[in-house]
């Protein structure tokens, strides 16, 4: 019966974002992709259980590695995908607008008090957005003081700028070029993913 009550339930809720889809491209093609796509990555971090945090904190804390080994295959993915899709861009004739920030101590403060917040949060912004789908009260909390920390943020934006010393950021392509620049990032991956898969094989008693 419970089986039944929830196929009942998937298929009314499929029919919904059919018809959805449906209205919204009447209205617009795009922002009818933006939702598809929406979609497809809420859809994707469910069912892969994916958040940022867990990547960096189930190493530690229980020891497993999944999620940090999948994350460093997002990125080893990401930058040739991004670098083939810049120098693809104009033969297609569509604007990609870099945007690299700019650093300085107001960085370091707000990554650490960011990723003690998403720790004693139990997710990253992704996570709890993941988890506020499926229903859970305390990742709803954790979605208020998300929002309220980034209204007060851009507000308040001005004063840490002028409070703290600014450096520009740093883009490598144009320091060292593209071909030494993915090479180096690539590098990089290669050594955390021997590093997590010895760390795994530790924790299991291997090796």
């Amino acid at each position: 019966m419970l089986k039944r009550s929830q196929a009942k339930l998937n298929l009314g809720f499929s029919i919904f974002i059919l018809l959805l889809l449906l209205l919204l491209i009447q209205v617009s093609l795009q922002l009818t992709l933006i939702f598809a796509v929406s979609l497809a990555i809420g859809f994707t971090l469910q069912k892969s259980r994916f958040c940022f945090v867990s990547a960096f904190r189930d190493p530690l804390l229980v020891g497993t590695t999944k999620l940090t080994e999948a994350l460093i295959l997002l990125l080893a993915i990401s930058i040739p995908g991004f670098a083939i899709a810049f120098h693809l861009s104009p033969m297609f004739n569509i604007p990609v607008n870099l945007y690299v920030t700019s650093f300085g101590v107001h960085t370091v403060i707000g990554g650490v008090l960011f990723g003690t917040g998403m720790v004693l949060a139990g997710g990253c912004a992704s996570g709890i957005l993941m988890r506020v789908g499926e229903g859970f009260a305390m990742q709803m909390i954790a979605l208020l003081g998300l929002l309220i920390g980034a209204f007060l943020g851009k507000y308040s934006l001005s004063y840490w700028l002028a409070a703290f010393h600014q450096f520009p950021g740093i883009f490598l392509p144009d320091t060292i070029g593209w071909i030494p620049s993915m090479t180096i990032e690539l590098f990089i991956l290669l050594l955390l993913w021997k590093v997590t898969r010895w760390w795994q094989k530790r924790q299991k008693g291997v090796g």
